[in-house]
């Protein structure tokens, strides 16, 4: 599933592996990703969270990028994004 074999699931990576799946598997997949993206415990992205994690995948953001980056999904507006933002981000 790893396309580039770095030991990270890329979004190209993980849109294919839940295009091929089940809806319930779907649900599955996109939780495990979103707990990634989340801080350990936490219900949603924060900026800061995400700037790690695109860190992680090789990707230099400041936090104000993710602040902006959020801010396209972020439904209401409080900042960061919960579990259906990003579904609803993940979808698009």
């Amino acid at each position: 599933m790893d396309s580039d074999g770095d030991g990270l699931l890329c979004l190209v990576d993980f849109v294919k592996i839940v295009e091929g799946a089940g809806e319930e598997e779907k649900q599955r997949d996109l939780k495990a990703a979103f707990e990634l993206y989340a801080p350990e415990g936490s219900a949603c992205i924060t900026p800061t969270s995400l700037k790690k994690m695109l860190r992680r995948l090789g990707q230099r953001k400041t936090v104000d990028d993710c602040k902006n980056m959020i801010a396209c999904f972020d439904l209401n507006g409080d900042g960061v994004l919960n579990f259906d933002e990003f579904e609803v981000m993940m979808s698009s």
